[in-house]
């Protein structure tokens, strides 16, 4: 009896233990200090990514989603610097390059086009957006956005920070009330990302299978080089 008794409280605290120890390398300190902190650390070191995407698109006027699916790599070219090609399969394939102060825009493959546009001044506030999350560091964060810490959740099959996002330029919210941002616990990038449009609509991004500074090919990021080039602006 004394045996059994003896066992049970020895597993009891064996199980607490594993939960603790699980616990403590699950989660992040959650002041906003530390998770910037964090966030800094991480930036540091990164350089590129790859990893699968999905982008569903909620119409709220007609309550209907449009989701795509496909792949983006993203590449740190300087510390204020980053490019992004992201290439849809499916219904309507199409591809989106993100260079300096351009976005490309590849219809394929039909047309076999690629259309140019400038975004000259909205250069920055492009690359807060499209690549937010994707080596961006702390003070960035905390530079741009009001930041509500929702604490720890499991989303997409991966423990995550959930933080809101609030932007603090006048001209951002014009366009954009918030954005939901999922980090990882384990390689500090976006799991998901939830964009807050104005009249209810919103766009919900996903992302899988993330690998952090893979040894991209020099023609990782290009369109096909057969395509057609029209400057739209």
């Amino acid at each position: 009896m004394k045996t059994s008794r003896s066992s049970k409280v020895l597993s009891c605290s064996l199980y607490s233990l594993a939960v603790l120890l699980v616990a403590t390398t699950r989660c992040w300190g959650q002041s906003n200090a530390e998770i910037l902190s964090r966030l800094d650390q991480a930036a540091h070191s990164f350089s590129a990514a790859t990893a699968n995407i999905s982008v569903t698109t909620h119409t709220a006027i007609i309550d209907e989603d449009d989701t795509q699916t496909g792949t983006v790599v993203v590449k740190r070219y300087s510390p204020t610097e980053m490019h992004f090609l992201i290439t849809f399969s499916g219904a309507g394939a199409q591809a989106l390059a993100f260079r300096g102060r351009t976005l490309q825009i590849y219809y394929c493959p039909e047309l076999n086009t690629v259309r140019e546009y400038d975004i000259g001044k909205y250069k920055d506030l492009a690359q807060k957006l499209i690549l937010l999350g994707f080596g961006m560091t702390g003070q960035e964060l905390d530079a741009n956005y009001e930041i509500t810490n929702l604490g720890n959740e499991h989303v997409q099959d991966q423990d995550s920070l959930h933080l809101q996002l609030t932007p603090k330029a006048s001209e951002i919210l014009k366009q954009l009330r918030k954005v939901d941002l999922w980090i990882s616990l384990k390689n500090h990038c976006p799991v998901q990302q939830k964009f807050y449009l104005p009249g209810g609509d919103y766009r919900l991004v996903r992302f899988s299978d993330v690998e952090i500074n893979p040894h991209l090919p020099k023609y990782a990021l290009d369109l096909p080089k057969t395509a057609k080039h029209e400057r739209v602006n």
